[in-house]
């Protein structure tokens, strides 16, 4: 009797393990903030170099929310920017 109790709480516990290490691994997007890199874009504004890094929010593999954040590098080119930004 004691076995098969110790069975299924180990069975249990590995079954649980499997699950959140599979929910919660970074390749399957399926929660947060997920960031792509290959649409990722630079440019110009105030004279600075501003990176826009593109982002999607999942829930269960839904897309909620997407955009992009800016970074501000505070660089100032001495020939100035040659590509703006088009919400400048």
């Amino acid at each position: 009797m004691l076995a098969n109790f110790k069975l299924s709480i180990a069975t249990i516990a590995l079954a649980g393990l499997i699950v959140t290490s599979t929910i919660t691994a970074p390749f399957t997007r399926m929660f947060g903030k997920n960031y792509f890199s290959n649409k990722d874009y630079a440019c110009c504004k105030n004279d600075q170099l501003v990176l826009n890094h593109y982002y999607t929010i999942n829930v269960f593999w839904l897309e909620v929310s997407n955009g992009y954040t800016e970074e501000n590098t505070g660089k100032i080119s001495k020939e100035g920017c040659d590509i703006r930004c088009n919400n400048q």
